[in-house]
């Protein structure tokens, strides 16, 4: 019974709570818990005036020497108010007006809604660790070294991405760009300003077709070309001396105001008179936003300056977790075993903690869990991830105007029995749901704050209490360093098993640079810094088999729901080994392979006709070349609304699902290059989002041979081919492989 851990509390040893009422926390109702700490207890005031009413602390059902007064007759609760000076003034107020201050927080566990059971249902052998020791750590001078070479990479990234530009604009040319759309333009000169520096800066404006002009243009909006912007400028005369590179210094409904940006090469008098003759008209062309390096190098300076982050980065202290055995976190969101084991794990950081959530194990179901129950224990909360797509799954899931997702953080805020408010950061979201409820709301006054990490940036040291980053090993480490450094804790959520974050300097791909920040804690810490989702909701489990053995050692169980889910009794996974057809495109790198299409064709004809609809159907290709060889063959078919079948890269499914999924990994030679495919990091990561992205029926279409042989230029050790080697003999084992009888081991035709 609650009121016997009260049974030696005496009044004369306890004193009057003194506390502010600012802080918002989980709302209480502090009249109905007043009264049942009156009725069990009944201890009167001294004077006789009012009930006497012991507090508990704020994370848990254990007794304190403080308490409040309560008085029945009016509804009102009394205490020393420190928000009327620092030793506090002694008043009373009604207790509605209370029920999201520390003081409702303090009374609520003599509501039985709010008790937890005295122990943990769970095995207290898979709580987090006190202390995480690091594997290894830092001495000062590398830890010098290990924040220097962090910036020197965001340098690398921003170099070779302006680079890059340059290269795709100068063999795309001017004309093709105008075609393809690619530029902004035309613009014509309408003015020339000075600028601080003493340059000139030329003001141009975006020339419109008669039927066009009446319309309302914002260059940011509509090209995306903002203040601060590198961009390419070009035209169609002058080519002897453009295109160059220039510099956005403002921009305002259709004008922009640019500067070129001088080099060695640019004759600064003939670019001048281009630019400012009345008759100038030029392109733009995006090269480069600073904005996003900037600012993670800003981030990873005060990181550096914080000495408690700093030496959590580089090993030079252990991580923290406090586990409160008599007060587990508990949520109204229906969590299993595995999910309710990581809501702890997250509460009991007391630095960071990574939740691990292999495809479909519901990660981000508990984060939702975790951001409601830190807001009811009055903590402010960012939720973050890298792209604005990636922030608004987090928000909304898959909610419509109308229709919210269940167990959202959306349906959340609009529940009137949860008092929760999000504002989310930043002018780029493109859900409506979002757009509607969340875009524009005061930040200041939010339980939850939703932005991407690089629109994190413009939040102080610290200024949470925790950071929520989602899609965590899709980020780079500078850029979750953004989150890091504006939160006091740290829950990382992602994979490290699919595809690592987008890396611009191909030359650094395999460098310990490139990794997640997820994936670096986990190779300084170890997996004691890391609790595994393990149970899958996505796949059939025949699905599931081969990644889950290969990926995950095994760990993960198949929920009962999906396990023996398939389309029309087909068989849910099936192999197609084709032989030759693999072609290299005329222009470009990439290949494409006509055979291999037309196979994809033929399933996606197929699934249709055991009725599924082709939103319900997507086909991955491992190479951009092969998309539009497979979206013509599908538009060919006699099928109604074929072009909703959605043809893209093993990347561009990331983190997406469907019914039915079809593979094409398009390589077939008879000496076994299957490029990127075989790297060995890479390689096992992108075949492992390819096999997971299916619910019900998974078709896999390759030169099986050219796929599992290691390149001659590579060892065993350089290859995964072993991985492609082992998916063909179990599809053959399991009598799942179709083999054409005419296939040759050859990539001729």
């Amino acid at each position: 019974m609650i009121e016997n851990i009260f049974q030696d509390w005496r009044y004369k040893d306890a004193t009057l709570l003194r506390t502010s009422t600012k802080a918002k926390s989980q709302s209480v109702n502090v009249s109905k818990a007043a009264q049942q700490a009156k009725d069990l207890l009944g201890i009167k005031s001294p004077d006789g005036k009012a009930y006497i009413i012991p507090l508990f602390k704020t994370d848990g059902p254990t007794p304190t020497s403080e308490y409040v007064l309560y008085k029945p007759q009016t509804d009102q609760i009394g205490w020393y108010d420190t928000g009327f000076g620092i030793s506090g003034t002694e008043r009373f107020a009604p207790c509605h007006k209370l029920k999201r201050t520390v003081i409702g927080q303090r009374l609520r566990f003599w509501l039985p809604s709010h008790r937890t059971e005295p122990e943990l249902e769970i095995d207290e052998s898979k709580l987090p660790p006190e202390r995480v020791r690091p594997r290894d750590q830092l001495s000062a001078s590398e830890q010098n070294d290990f924040f220097t070479q962090l910036k020197q990479f965001v340098r690398s990234e921003r170099d070779t991405e302006r680079e890059s530009n340059w290269e795709q604009y100068e063999e795309l040319g001017l004309e093709a760009a105008i075609q393809r759309n690619r530029v902004a333009g035309p613009f014509g000169q309408i003015g020339k300003v000075s600028t601080s520096d003493g340059e000139s800066g030329y003001r141009f404006q975006i020339l419109l077709d008669e039927e066009d002009e009446d319309e309302d243009i914002d260059l940011r909006r509509d090209e995306g070309i903002f203040q601060g912007n590198r961009c390419i400028v070009d035209a169609r005369t002058n080519k002897d001396h453009l295109p160059i590179e220039v510099e956005i210094l403002s921009v305002s409904g259709p004008q922009v105001v640019i500067r070129p940006v001088w080099s060695r090469n640019v004759s600064k008098t003939v670019i001048k008179r281009i630019l400012s003759h009345d008759s100038a008209e030029i392109w733009l062309h995006e090269l480069l936003n600073p904005v996003p390096y900037e600012r993670r190098i800003d981030a990873i300076k005060q990181v550096e300056s914080d000495n408690k982050k700093a030496k959590l980065l580089t090993g030079r202290r252990p991580v923290r977790f406090a586990v409160n055995k008599f007060a587990a976190p508990d949520s109204d969101i229906e969590l299993n075993d595995y999910q309710r084991l990581a809501l702890i794990w997250a509460d009991s950081a007391q630095d960071i903690a990574c939740i691990h959530g292999p495809p479909g194990t519901g990660k981000t179901r508990t984060l939702t869990a975790y951001v409601k129950h830190a807001v009811s224990r009055g903590q402010s909360v960012l939720v973050t991830a890298h792209s604005n797509q990636a922030v608004d799954n987090l928000l909304v899931g898959d909610s419509t105007p109308r229709t919210p997702e269940e167990d959202t953080l959306h349906a959340l805020a609009i529940d009137s029995d949860t008092d929760l408010s999000i504002a989310r950061v930043g002018n780029n979201s493109r859900n409506r749901v979002v757009q509607s409820d969340y875009v524009g709301k005061p930040a200041s006054s939010a339980d939850v704050v939703a932005a991407t990490t690089s629109g994190a940036s413009k939040f102080d040291r610290n200024e949470f209490d925790v950071a929520v980053v989602d899609e965590a090993t899709q980020a780079s480490r500078p850029a979750t360093t953004i989150a890091l450094n504006c939160a006091k804790k740290l829950v990382l959520a992602g994979d490290h098993k699919q595809l690592p974050p987008y890396c611009a300097d191909e030359t650094m791909q395999e460098e310990e640079m490139h990794i997640s920040l997820f994936e670096y804690l986990l190779d300084r810490y170890d997996d004691e810094v890391s609790v595994l989702l393990r149970k899958q909701y996505r796949m059939n489990e025949q699905i599931a088999a081969f990644p889950n053995e290969s990926f995950y050692e095994g760990d993960l169980e198949t929920a009962e729901r999906n396990r023996d889910w398939n389309v029309d009794g087909l068989t849910p996974i099936m192999g197609v080994d084709i032989s030759g057809g693999e072609r290299r495109q005329t222009h470009g790198n990439s290949f494409y392979n006509r055979k291999e299409a037309e196979a994809v064709a033929k399933q996606v004809k197929l699934l249709v006709q055991s009725g599924l609809k082709p939103e319900d159907i997507g086909v991955i290709t491992a190479y951009t070349g092969q998309i539009g060889t497979i979206g013509r063959l599908i538009n060919q078919l006699d099928v109604e609304n074929s072009e909703r079948v959605v043809v893209d890269t093993v990347d561009s499914f990331q983190g997406s699902e469907r019914e039915a999924m079809i593979v094409s990994f398009v390589r077939s030679n008879p000496k076994g290059h299957s490029g990127f495919l075989e790297f060995p990091d890479e390689g096992p990561r992108r075949l492992n989002v390819a096999l997971t992205r299916a619910r019900k029926r998974l078709v896999l279409v390759g030169d099986w041979d050219t796929l599992g042989t290691v390149a001659p230029h590579r060892s065993p050790d350089e290859s995964c081919a072993h991985h492609y080697a082992n998916l063909a003999e179990l599809l053959r084992s399991q009598e799942k492989m179709l083999s054409p009888v005419d296939k040759v081991n050859s990539s001729a035709d």
